[in-house]
């Protein structure tokens, strides 16, 4: 047990109060006593609380310091995320700072096609291996894609990583959209990597919200795809503006002078130089309404314009085909309504030989379709398009003049398209439609497998396919 150093002076306080001094020093003796003992009684009764409450200052200095840097350091950390479901499943850091969305698209499809008298029998079609039966059919995964976006640092950093496995053979995964932007304020933002530049606005809404099971034939021709490079937009209010330079636009119109800028190296490049740029005018609505093609009951009404351009001139790596210089322009119109919609478009592209060949074609297409929803859940819709290749010109033409005159029909696509979609739910739609054209697919047209067409027999006109599809979004 611990002693009490006061009981010694305690004592000898004692022993000097008991005393028999006398005379006149003993008041003043007396007084000074009395104040030491005073204070050592307030020291013993103070000095326990003093030290409670220093040693508790300093742990609550310590506890604060190491709380601060866990803090830090938690947020990169697994256990510090926040897991849910928001348009995707995303994980997040608390602070908001980190976010990663996890998502994918499966679009399982059948599709019935019918060809009069069969298709080109002398044609090595790798799609259709009996190209000569008048029916074909049959089901494929038409897109399956997996995608990670989100932001990093800051919501000011976003970024997306997707690949697609390929739909026939070997089933492997392509990289189509690989990119990080910077968002730089007042609507600025700055974007590079692999994505879509701004050219065809079928292209740039998504495969999931398309109208029809497939996108338009003249979309297919002229589709700029996915290609490398930079971008600089702006967004306001009302407008907004993005300007593309990059490796090249993969258009089908270019025929054999065709150039892409995806997956390849630096060394790789096919072009010269490449170039896009696009400016849409909100009229009326929001900004939002425009990822898609449909305009679902309690919609406000939406109205946008939209018009681009483009050129490139292709370089040595296309070997004959060096100097084969392409422009064109292209507007679009969508509407919104409260359960119905309407887009309408036009493309139209010249294609310039270089290197001495001479000549060129301007292919052009329009297309106009629409969608009515006839229940909360069931939305019909139909489309027309109408293309002509300009074949008779084209420098570099699959077919003679002599055949281009036997086969008038060739050189022009005249299609129809009318169909329904059912929306179980926002992740989970059904889509059947019946597309035909009137006019042939026989050699030198373009003909779209992915849309569920072969090529037809010289002459022959009149294709149609129908199509049902089922696509799912997590």
């Amino acid at each position: 047990m611990m002693i009490n150093p006061i009981h010694p002076i305690t004592a000898v306080l004692c022993l000097f109060h008991s005393s028999s001094f006398a005379g006149p020093q003993e008041v003043d003796l007396q007084a000074e006593i009395d104040a030491i003992r005073a204070e050592i009684r307030s020291f013993a009764q103070t000095s326990d609380t003093w030290l409670d409450e220093t040693r508790r200052a300093e742990i609550t200095g310590i506890v604060q310091d190491v709380l601060a840097d866990a803090s830090e350091r938690t947020s990169l950390q697994d256990d510090a995320a926040i897991a849910g479901w928001k348009k995707g499943f995303q994980l997040r850091s608390p602070d908001g700072n980190f976010l990663l969305k996890i998502g994918g698209q499966l679009q399982v499809r059948f599709v019935l096609n019918r060809a009069k008298k069969g298709g080109d029998p002398t044609i090595n079609d790798p799609f259709v291996p009996f190209n000569d039966q008048t029916y074909a059919w049959g089901f494929e995964n038409r897109r399956t894609e997996l995608q990670f976006s989100g932001h990093i640092i800051d919501p000011s950093w976003t970024y997306r990583v997707k690949g697609e496995f390929e739909r026939f053979n070997s089933g492997d995964v392509r990289l189509s959209a690989a990119w990080v932007a910077k968002s730089l304020g007042d609507g600025w933002k700055v974007k590079v990597g692999q994505f879509k530049p701004p050219w065809m606005r079928e292209t740039l809404v998504s495969s999931s919200k398309q109208l029809a099971v497939e996108r338009s034939l003249v979309n297919g021709y002229f589709s700029q795809g996915y290609s490398q490079g930079i971008e600089l937009s702006w967004t306001s209010d009302d407008f907004r503006v993005a300007a593309w330079y990059g490796d090249g636009i993969g258009a089908r119109n270019l025929g054999r002078a065709r150039t892409n800028g995806q997956d390849t190296a630096w060394q790789d490049t096919p072009t010269n130089y490449s170039f896009a740029s696009r400016g849409e005018w909100r009229l009326a609505g929001d900004w939002s309404q425009f990822k898609d093609f449909s305009s679902p009951r309690g919609s406000e009404f939406g109205a946008m314009i939209g018009i681009a351009g483009t050129i490139q001139r292709a370089n040595q790596q296309l070997g004959p085909r060096d100097g084969t210089l392409s422009g064109g322009v292209t507007g679009d119109i969508t509407l919104d309504f409260n359960g119905a919609s309407l887009f309408a478009s036009f493309v139209w592209t010249n294609v310039q030989s270089g290197a001495g060949k001479g000549g060129s074609n301007q292919p052009w297409g329009v297309t106009v379709q629409g969608g009515y929803f006839v229940s909360d859940d069931v939305e019909v819709f139909g489309r027309w398009e109408v293309m002509n290749y300009d074949l008779a010109a084209q420098p570099e033409s699959f077919l003679t003049a002599q055949q281009l005159l036997a086969q008038p029909d060739a050189g022009r696509f005249d299609g129809f398209t009318v169909g329904a979609n059912w929306f179980f739910n926002p992740a989970v739609k059904f889509t059947m439609d019946w597309s035909i054209n009137f006019d042939s697919l026989s050699t030198g047209a373009f003909v779209s497998n992915g849309a569920g067409y072969r090529v037809d027999a010289a002459g022959q006109t009149g294709q149609w396919a129908l199509r049902a599809q089922m696509q799912l979004l997590f």
